[in-house]
């Protein structure tokens, strides 16, 4: 009996606690829920960037050609220079110079050496008429229909054009020059001894170089 009423008792209480649960208090504890913020990052457009190189226009450059002034030309008409100074003094260009190279003009002297395109000239200075007879009588010496003075010791080295006009003296045809190649010049068939002490010529200078020799025949 004892065991009963303990069964039953047990399913008492049971029955209460399963029963209704009006009036019994519900505590409901909320879902916590963490909303997530999604941020939307636009992309970002970087524009390529673009290196070019400077075009760099190099200058133009003219080339300059200085062509040299020919202003003393050979006339093959009269062989033999005027007097280019004042009355008295000696034909062509004269025959005083103090610069180291031989300006341009036309020159008359001795021809003492050439070789390599290069002509060694002793310059002088050639008289006639009245002005001979008076620069021969201030230097002690007689004069004829010429007189040439050499007393400057100076010579000069000049460079021969390669397109020079030549006329040297022959005897054959008289003592009037006759043309020669500048490359053939000097050529024994010369009536004077050329190049030597005793080779006068006319040297013809344009632009620093020789443009024309003409031997000078003395008697």
């Amino acid at each position: 009996m004892r065991r009963s009423a303990t069964l039953l008792l047990t399913l008492l209480l049971l029955a209460a606690g399963c029963g209704d649960d009006e009036g019994a208090t519900t505590v409901t504890s909320p879902i916590s829920t963490t909303a997530v913020t999604t941020t939307t990052v636009a992309p970002t457009t970087t524009a390529a960037t673009t290196t070019t190189a400077p075009t760099t226009t190099a200058p133009t450059t003219m080339a300059t050609t200085t062509m040299a002034t020919t202003l003393y030309q050979i006339d093959p008409t009269d062989f033999f220079p005027d007097v280019f100074g004042a009355p008295g003094d000696p034909h062509g260009s004269g025959c005083v110079v103090g610069a180291d190279v031989l300006p341009a003009g036309v020159w008359f002297g001795f021809a003492e050496a050439v070789s390599g395109g290069v002509i060694t000239f002793d310059l002088a200075c050639f008289f006639t008429g009245d002005a001979a007879v008076a620069a021969a009588t201030a230097d002690g010496e007689e004069a004829f229909d010429f007189y040439v003075r050499n007393q400057n010791p100076k010579v000069y080295s000049v460079p021969i054009s390669p397109t020079a006009q030549v006329y040297y003296v022959d005897m054959i045809t008289g003592p009037e020059p006759t043309p020669i190649a500048v490359s053939s010049w000097p050529t024994a068939d010369s009536f004077t001894t050329c190049p030597g002490e005793y080779c006068p010529v006319w040297l013809y200078v344009n632009g620093g170089v020789a443009t024309g020799i003409v031997e000078q025949y003395l008697p």
